[in-house]
């Protein structure tokens, strides 16, 4: 029975709410399956540019000489069954199921900090309407993101898909959490 209900809660989880940052635009309105797992990645592109991917808390958000400065606490994302997998690890002695569709590690105490491009993209899920609707992947400027997140008060456990190019941040998403 327990598993049932993972397995069903997993779905609707992704059926109506899971977006993937690091997808190009949704077509309709259907999210996408969300990935298994999301641990931070580095590659290079064909331009020999350096790109890291990771999902990550932001714990400071400032203006320093003209510059949106931002400070990042990584995470790792795992659904589905990695995601209960996850959780046994970390919580070996626990005897319930785990009975979220998704489940955030955050073990490590180290915060990085980076310059936000002035050509960065920002994308978020929870701005709200006046009615409180929910405009999905919504691109914003600069100044509504530092709003956004001001007004959720930092440091807040809202977890962003970041995008770092060459030590620069380039792109930043809200993940949507039920």
């Amino acid at each position: 029975m327990r598993k049932t209900y993972l397995l069903l809660s997993s779905l609707l989880f992704c059926a109506l709410f899971v977006t993937d940052a690091h997808a190009g635009p949704l077509q309709g309105t259907a999210a996408p399956v969300p990935p298994q797992v999301i641990v931070p990645t580095s590659s290079k592109d064909k331009h020999g540019n350096t790109i890291e991917k990771s999902m990550a808390y932001v714990k400071t958000l400032q203006v320093k000489n003209g510059k949106l400065i931002v400070s990042l606490d990584y995470i790792q994302w795992f659904f589905g069954e990695a995601g209960v997998k996850a959780y046994r690890q970390d919580h070996p002695l626990e005897k319930e199921d785990y009975p979220m569709p998704y489940y955030i590690r955050n073990n490590s105490p180290k915060i990085r900090t980076f310059e936000v491009s002035p050509k960065a993209s920002f994308t978020l899920q929870t701005n709200s309407t006046k009615d409180d609707n929910f405009n999905w992947n919504e691109s914003v400027n600069t100044d509504t993101f530092k709003k956004f997140v001001l007004s959720k008060g930092i440091p807040y456990q809202l977890p962003f898909h970041i995008e770092v190019t060459n030590g620069v941040i380039t792109k930043i998403t809200e993940q949507y959490i039920p």
